[in-house]
């Protein structure tokens, strides 16, 4: 059997004004169409009503947009957030309904559909597939499972969509626990297939990184589930007394004020960094510049800025907080409790201590033999086709 045709629908995706979401979805559906498969993306594209202006309303007003990405057919409504959650995602659902008539006449009827988290991307793909009859799978991502944030009006969506998929992937097996109640058969039949990383792009730095003071990295949106304060507070305690150490913060978010004043009144400031928001190349530029890499999480479904981190040869420091506990092993980094800035601390100092005993080239292979394209795409060609293979039968 041939490689299949298969249709994305994410339930967020790089834009414009915000490129670095959801590029793992992106990057995925690159590899399908480099392993052969034919494939296509949907997807409706809400922004926030705060950042609504005179410009923004003349530029977007829920107009269709149909353009060639990186080889891939994609289909787009640039629109606004709607105030009614509900409105929200039954708006989000017709749309893609909407759009997949063109997606059709123009590229011809897909094989199989691939929603990337349920809501709304799965209970698209359940409807498409009540109207046509193609089977669908839904890849979950979110940590709205594990924290607790699902409402009670979502879950009969939830559910359906669950309950009719051909096979439901969790990025992580901590996630699927997390899915298990709201599956038949307590989410027995889960499949575990971890997010990917380009290791052709994330690569050994060409130049060792330099032998003044000993940099720390972490890359995340400066939200409060992140830990950063918590990974200030033990950068602090660690090397309170040390000008050789020093730390750097890539991403923005809401809390980055708050973050620079904590490093004001920790005394840090001299050797704290705010990198700001960064483009995929500068992300790897300051992966290339670091000796180690945190993510201090509260909660991760996966951590792919993790495998990026390791991919490059870092050793990471991260925490018990769901998707980690998979990818660190006590050969590529440390784990510590979330939230434990005395536990944090320790870590941060003996990475610093003993940097030679996490070598970058077995950090490296551990990611490639677990979450290169290639070890990712056969693992999601192997349940294609054995679903369009039961499907034929």
């Amino acid at each position: 059997m041939s490689n299949p045709h298969v249709l994305i629908l994410p339930s967020w995706y790089p834009t414009g004004y915000f490129p670095m979401r959801g590029t793992f979805f992106r990057e995925q559906a690159q590899a399908l169409k480099e392993a052969g498969c034919q494939v296509g993306v949907i997807y409706p594209d809400f922004r926030s009503l705060r950042s609504i202006n005179r410009g923004k309303l003349l530029t977007t007003r829920f107009q269709r947009t149909y353009r060639i990405e990186d080889g891939i057919p994609t289909y787009r409504v640039c629109g606004w957030n709607v105030i009614s959650a509900r409105l929200r995602g039954w708006l989000w659902v017709n749309l893609v309904k909407s759009m997949w008539r063109a997606y059709v006449a123009q590229w011809g009827r897909p094989d199989i559909l691939h929603a990337h988290s349920v809501l709304w991307g799965g209970v698209a793909a359940r409807q498409l597939s009540m109207q046509t009859g193609l089977p669908y799978v839904i890849t979950e991502h979110s940590s709205g499972f594990a924290r607790s944030m699902i409402r009670v009006w979502q879950e009969p969506f939830i559910e359906d969509a669950f309950t009719h998929a051909s096979a439901t992937i969790a990025v992580s097996g901590a996630l699927a626990r997390a899915l298990s109640s709201y599956l038949p058969k307590g989410g027995s039949d889960i499949e575990i297939i971890p997010n990917m990383v380009d290791v052709s792009y994330f690569s050994l730095s060409p130049v060792r990184a330099s032998d003044g003071p000993f940099r720390f990295l972490t890359v995340a949106f400066l939200k409060k589930n992140k830990g950063i304060d918590t990974l200030l507070r033990a950068f602090t305690q660690a090397f309170r007394e040390r000008d050789d150490v020093g730390l750097e913060i890539g991403g923005d978010g809401p809390e980055r004020r708050a973050l620079e004043r904590l490093v004001q009144e920790l005394g840090i400031h001299d050797r704290v960094k705010f990198l700001g928001y960064l483009h995929r190349e500068e992300v790897k530029t300051a992966m290339w510049r670091a000796h180690a890499f945190v993510l201090p999480s509260y909660v991760e479904t996966f951590g792919v800025v993790l495998i990026e981190a390791m991919a490059t040869g870092l050793p990471v420091i991260a925490t018990y907080s769901g998707g980690p506990e998979e990818i660190v092993t006590p050969q590529t980094g440390i784990l510590v409790k979330p939230g434990n800035v005395s536990a944090l601390a320790r870590a941060l100092w003996h990475v610093k201590e003993n940097r030679e005993a996490f070598p970058a080239e077995t950090i490296r292979t551990n990611v490639v033999q677990k979450y290169s394209k290639t070890a990712v795409v056969t693992r999601l060609l192997a349940l294609y086709q054995n679903i369009l293979t039961h499907q034929d039968q």
